[in-house]
């Protein structure tokens, strides 16, 4: 029963922290053909790219590190997300003896709210998800690993279906590991550009009289 309530409530915070990544404030949605932006598509070349440069993933003391950065950026984006809730509560929507211009703002206000919270909820489960695959280094030890294009070969009687395997997980968590770390980081500069750009255009609206 509790594993359905946490499915339930986590999987349209995740629909819902991409779809926000495409909308913009006044509620024009561009969503990307191939699921992830183009950007998106970049990072995760990047995060298999990186495979050949650190053959033994990232180090332990880096992945502690991490570990600890990331624990603080949940209390954090929760302090966060609680204090903008609070400005949205105090926000009054009513359109009563509003003109078209005043209304446009409501609404573009409300979008900026939904998808702030939207983007930095689902950056405190990204924030989860990294120290857990994290944690995955010290208990199966996976960074002493070393997993090189050579490791492989194509010749069928020389395959070790066994070490085949280990070596193509270890090769997909390094790369979802990568790819969540330098996604992350990315988000959180969108977010962040995204409410300097909206706080920029609230205060130029407003006229010094």
């Amino acid at each position: 029963m509790q594993y359905k309530s946490v499915k339930n409530l986590i999987k349209p915070l995740i629909k819902g922290g991409h779809k926000w990544q495409s909308i913009n404030i006044n509620g024009d949605d561009e969503q990307p053909k191939f699921y992830f932006s183009n950007i998106q598509w970049i990072i995760l070349l990047i995060s298999c790219l990186m495979l050949f440069k650190l053959t033994k993933g990232i180090s332990k003391d880096i992945i502690g590190y991490v570990m600890s950065a990331f624990s603080i950026s949940v209390s954090l984006f929760m302090s966060l997300l609680v204090s903008i809730f609070d400005k949205f509560e105090n926000t009054k929507f009513e359109t009563s003896s509003k003109t078209e211009t005043d209304i446009t703002r409501l609404i573009q206000k409300k979008n900026f709210f939904k998808r702030f919270i939207s983007i930095t909820s689902y950056l405190v489960v990204l924030s989860i998800l990294v120290i857990v695959l994290c944690s995955m280094t010290y208990i199966f030890n996976i960074s002493v690993r070393n997993v090189e294009p050579n490791t492989f070969t194509i010749k069928w009687l020389e395959i070790d279906f066994g070490l085949t395997i280990k070596n193509s997980i270890i090769i997909g968590y390094r790369i979802a590991l990568n790819y969540f770390l330098l996604n992350y980081l990315f988000l959180t500069f969108f977010i962040t550009g995204s409410a300097y750009e909206y706080y920029m255009s609230e205060m130029d609206r407003r006229k010094i009289s």
